[in-house]
């Protein structure tokens, strides 16, 4: 193939993994690959060609972020996965009430003493049931959006201990679903829906902060950037299925505010072609990657 669009990259894509995977199955009936191991190094060779071409594909089309988004969408291993959107459909409910709660109305230093409080109360309660999961991020969803209201203050901020508490407290969660505390769906949907609700809105508060503010720094600016393009990386093949309506349309906000305006490019220091054409050919290329 000598071009592609948006289309063909997807159908492609969706016949490569089809057949990989079967392939792949009839391998794995000999588990350490020994009765068949000619075939499972020319497998080996042949998906690596495979993937070296889808990223020559991505050079002969001028993908925009959209297209991005379109591709992960459609080929993703759990797209029209009646299951899980029976799932998500349940779950949305209880997303959608936590829009309708307001933020702490208080200062950055009483924001974040009171999001290290929440973090550290509810590692010594521990997660043990679905309650304690979702009143946990219930809670955290108000910290947290109260957090992004004076994210421009924060540069200087040590934040590492709240990253690292709330990681701590996510395993646990799924150590709890391991040991049939909570059930793995459970866990999975909820825990999925509410890591793309926090990454969309950080992006948006980043976004809304740029059209708005001087950024204090390169490093600030850096940073911004990088807050705003980490939902096309974090976003999964699993968590993208778990999308909302509400969700997907923040999304294409992100999408339409990244490649029209030039404070953008002089903010974050990058030529606007960069920007507009060589960003998404990236993001495109590192998702290749994992396929």
């Amino acid at each position: 193939m000598k071009t592609s669009n948006t289309a063909i990259f997807c159908k492609e894509a969706n016949k490569w993994r089809s057949t990989s995977d079967t392939v792949f199955h009839y391998l794995m009936r000999d588990s350490v690959f020994l009765k068949d191991n000619n075939c499972a190094e020319r497998f080996t060779a042949i998906h690596d060609s495979i993937r070296f071409e889808f990223l020559r594909l991505t050079e002969t089309w001028r993908y925009s972020y959209e297209d991005v988004l379109k591709i992960k969408e459609q080929t993703s291993v759990f797209h029209d996965d009646k299951e899980l959107q029976g799932a998500v459909n349940e779950a949305q409910p209880f997303f959608l009430k936590l829009d309708s709660i307001p933020l702490l109305e208080s200062g950055k230093a009483s924001i974040l003493r009171n999001y290290r409080k929440l973090l550290k109360d509810t590692k010594l309660k521990g997660i043990n049931t679905k309650s304690d999961m979702l009143e946990f991020i219930g809670k955290e969803d108000i910290m947290f959006r109260s957090f992004l209201a004076h994210l421009y203050d924060m540069d200087k901020e040590p934040l590492a201990d709240i990253t690292q508490e709330t990681e701590s407290i996510c395993r646990n969660i799924f150590i709890a679903a391991k040991e049939g505390k909570i059930k793995a769906r459970d866990a999975m949907v909820y825990m999925s829906m509410r890591t793309v609700r926090r990454l969309l809105q950080n992006s948006t508060a980043c976004i809304s902060d740029i059209n708005h503010q001087q950024m204090k720094s390169k490093a600030q600016g850096n940073a911004y950037l990088w807050m705003i393009i980490q939902p096309f990386i974090s976003i999964d093949q699993f968590s993208i299925a778990t999308l909302t309506p509400q969700e997907r349309s923040q999304f294409n906000y992100v999408i339409s505010q990244l490649p029209k305006s030039t404070k953008f490019a002089k903010t974050f220091d990058i030529d606007q072609r960069a920007l507009n054409y060589l960003l998404p050919q990236q993001l495109l290329k590192m998702y290749v990657l994992t396929l």
